[in-house]
């Protein structure tokens, strides 16, 4: 395996044009999930690469768990690092988190990963998420061509989703398009009647009267 050194603005180690990696130390991790910044820093590699992978790498001298099964409870408290992980793979639905018991043992587990996959461009992975001069940023796996603040405002309608905004992309060619789109056209590429409604309900929905 070779490894380039370099400065990267997205993720610690990329393996492949498609898979990037953003590690953590337990002690990074606890401090992240305090600050937020884990939450940017999938969100970002999700946006740039198809598969984001958060590496949680343990200390060969500590235990192999975050807490013993002793201090395993019954309730699942809002600090639970558990639960944030739970929520975080949740919100990014192709996020993949990979265990390593050490340093060393990364080496080993990043090899099956980078089989069959195509080697990085160090140049092209040193640019991702970067402004360039016109303000332009490149690989955006989320923009495709598209109008990445429209994409921004479809994500955050009621009823669409992770699973369901592409489709949606795909069925129709504007905002305005969508807007008129019947339920069952909707339904149908929302996957369901519920989030059609919702969608649709919010759509429908009045101004409210100024006197």
């Amino acid at each position: 395996m070779r490894i380039i050194p370099v400065t990267l603005e997205v993720g610690d180690y990329i393996l492949s044009p498609l898979i990037c990696v953003e590690r953590k130390s337990i002690q990074d991790l606890f401090g992240s999930f305090a600050s937020g910044r884990l939450y940017r820093q999938v969100e970002m590699m999700s946006r740039y690469y198809r598969i984001p992978v958060l590496l949680i790498e343990f200390s060969r001298d500590k235990s192999f768990s975050f807490q013993s099964a002793s201090e395993i409870g019954d309730d699942v408290t809002p600090n639970s690092i558990i639960l944030k992980l739970s929520l975080l793979v949740l919100h990014f639905p192709r996020l993949r988190v990979i265990w390593s018991r050490s340093l060393h043992a990364t080496a080993e587990i990043f090899a099956p990963p980078k089989a069959n996959q195509d080697e990085p461009d160090e140049v092209k992975a040193i640019r991702v998420g970067v402004p360039s001069e016109e303000g332009v940023i490149e690989n955006d796996v989320r923009a495709e061509n598209h109008n990445t603040s429209a994409v921004e405002l479809l994500r955050r309608l009621p009823g669409v989703t992770d699973s369901n905004y592409r489709v949606l992309m795909d069925g129709c060619k504007s905002l305005a398009e969508l807007a008129m789109l019947p339920m069952e056209r909707l339904a149908e590429l929302m996957g369901g009647q519920k989030a059609a409604k919702m969608l649709r309900d919010f759509l429908d929905e009045k101004y409210p009267t100024l006197l």
